[in-house]
């Protein structure tokens, strides 16, 4: 059985999506970008809370590059095997990807022809990264990975963006906190939220740790409010 309802066509063929929307008229549309773990239970979850608040969200398969359709969960072996095929990813193809599915997500009648972006974990650097390249309304990252890899890159946000991390992340640790807060902060269409005793994946019902339901709750607040600002709409 497949949960994927939706595809794109890249230059390595089609890939597969989810898509979640409510009925009625057509909605701002939210680019939904996955974990290491692909787009498994919780993120069509994500996908399916987000809808409910009004948007037309499409999770794309950013995976398909190595291995369609990775469902994985949250065992031992199932980290370590997300890990090996994390290690094998392009960001340049996954970037790529991202651009076919937002002009996919945006020609869908569904869709009002505005797209923003909301990734999480690797998805999270991702919707940094479009943030800077620009083409997306707004940009929400969820404990965004490697940031120093691409910090330079936060000068030159092009959309409004908004980050959500943990204070006891140790995938974030404090000197990337202060750096992420230094290059949001400071700006009036940018915000950086910090959630005390939150850990990576905060927002993760399905994992059996890092779960943090206030911050989860907190975080899909601001970011629904977020984006409905910034959204067009």
């Amino acid at each position: 059985m497949t949960h994927f309802n939706f595809s794109v066509p890249t230059t390595h063929g089609l890939m597969d999506a989810y898509i979640s929307s409510q009925p009625g008229p057509s909605r701002p549309g939210i680019l939904l970008l996955p974990e290491i773990f692909g787009i498994n239970g919780a993120m069509r979850l994500a996908a399916d809370q987000f809808a409910r608040a009004n948007f037309t969200v499409l999770a794309p398969d950013l995976f398909s590059q190595i291995e369609p359709r990775l469902e994985l969960g949250y065992t031992d072996q199932d980290r370590n095997r997300a890990i090996a095929i994390w290690q094998k990813m392009d960001d340049a193809v996954a970037l790529t990807d991202s651009r076919a599915a937002i002009k996919a997500l945006a020609s869908d009648p569904r869709c009002n022809g505005q797209v923003s972006v909301v990734g999480f974990c690797l998805g999270g650097k991702y919707a940094l990264q479009l943030a800077a390249e620009g083409g997306v309304r707004s940009s929400v990252s969820f404990y965004p990975v490697r940031v120093t890899d691409y910090q330079d890159r936060l000068a030159g946000l092009s959309c409004p963006t908004q980050v959500h991390v943990g204070d006891d992340d140790a995938h974030i640790p404090p000197p990337v906190q202060k750096l992420l807060a230094e290059r949001l902060s400071g700006s009036k269409i940018h915000e950086f939220h910090l959630y005390p005793g939150a850990g990576h994946g905060f927002f993760n019902s399905v994992r059996t740790f890092g779960y943090s339901p206030g911050a989860a709750g907190s975080a899909f607040e601001r970011a629904v409010d977020f984006l409905n600002r910034n959204s067009g709409a």
